[in-house]
């Protein structure tokens, strides 16, 4: 069976200042007045990097403290920001960077939560979600344990967004006439004293570019396999590559999430190709690599393919003008959406 790679080490005495900084941001209980569109900016004291700071909680279910981090984590929360309509939920996995501090009952504390908890001698006030959690978060990843520069960079962002969220509280009217992406940054180092209005730089923050969806060159070896496929011109099939949640698995250790390539019959809705590959890799990539093993599996050459994500066109593009292949977007692809739901149900019922 395998086996959980162990959590990383960190020092006693820094669980310590991390316990402490959470009972303070606990005790402040920001999410009664602070929804998560109410964004604090922060830049990292040492390396200046920019991260996006949010409370969890005003809905009553979720409480927790959510720093954002690196490129993929600032255009996750700045699409979130600037598209809320169509944006992700907090717990999408596929583009999501950040580490979170979550107030939790403590029968959802595992043994390496527990082991810090007892190292740092830290005793939870109150009854329910009051047991802090510590996790960081990365594309493709299930939330894992932090390492000690994570718990550093903890130490650095949980005061400075506490003070903040005390601010927040005091002046109820300051995002008022501000665009969604126009981010309040703090300054790197707090005051000795209450933070003030005066004390941000208001930033329009624009989301980081992605190198994700650059197009798929296939090797001679794999153009000259697909081309050796049996023709079909008139057929459709349809392709998705996307992220199964339910069909996670480790890799050094670490729990993955699986990546689907799926290739399905348009007409019939017959499922001619599947493989999962690590939800880590890049998707662009993992959909070229998935699209030729299951073309080349199935044994077939269709005239027409049919994607649904617009990203992954400029992807496969090259690919299937290379092969004569016609490639379309399309809003719905049923043959996928019926094949997923019957996957989905079959893993339930099979854990």
């Amino acid at each position: 069976m395998p086996k959980f790679a162990p959590p990383p080490i960190v020092a006693p005495e820094t669980w310590r200042a991390l316990f402490a900084a959470a009972s303070a941001f606990a005790a402040a209980k920001p999410w009664e007045t602070l929804y998560d569109s109410d964004v604090a900016g922060l830049l990292d004291p040492i390396t200046g990097e920019k991260r996006v700071g949010c409370v969890l909680g005003n809905a009553g279910q979720v409480f927790a403290a959510v720093f954002y981090r690196r490129a993929a984590g600032l255009r996750w929360i700045l699409n979130v920001l600037n598209e809320p309509p169509d944006a992700p939920e907090f717990a999408d996995a596929e583009g999501i960077d950040c580490l979170k501090l979550e107030f939790v009952p403590k029968r959802e504390l595992t043994p390496p939560d527990l082991e810090a908890i007892a190292s740092a001698g830290f005793k939870a006030v109150g009854r329910g979600s009051v047991w802090p959690q510590f996790r960081s978060a990365e594309p493709g990843w299930h939330p894992w344990y932090i390492d000690q520069a994570e718990a550093q960079q903890f130490l650095a962002d949980v005061p400075r967004l506490t003070a903040f969220c005390a601010m927040r509280r005091a002046q109820p009217d300051l995002f008022s006439g501000r665009a969604p992406a126009e981010i309040p940054f703090l300054p790197a180092s707090l005051p000795d004293r209450p933070l003030r209005a005066e004390d941000l730089d208001w930033q329009p923050l624009i989301a980081p570019p992605t190198s994700d969806f650059a197009p798929f060159t296939a090797a001679e070896e794999q153009l000259a396999q697909l081309r050796a496929l049996h023709p079909l011109p008139t057929s459709t099939f349809e392709y998705e590559c996307a992220l199964l949640p339910g069909g996670s698995f480790l890799e050094n250790g670490r729990p993955c999430y699986g990546r689907l390539s799926l290739l399905v019959d348009h007409r019939r809705g017959l499922v001619l190709g599947l493989d999962v590959s690590s939800g880590a890799s890049p998707r662009g990539e993992a959909a070229g690599r998935g699209l030729v093993k299951t073309l080349v599996g199935n044994g077939f050459m269709p005239g027409n393919l049919m994607i649904r994500d617009q990203k992954l066109e400029p992807v496969l593009a090259p690919l299937c003008a290379a092969l004569g292949l016609r490639l379309k977007v399309s809003a719905r692809l049923r043959g996928v959406e019926e094949a997923v739901r019957s996957l989905d149900h079959f893993m339930q019922a099979h854990p």
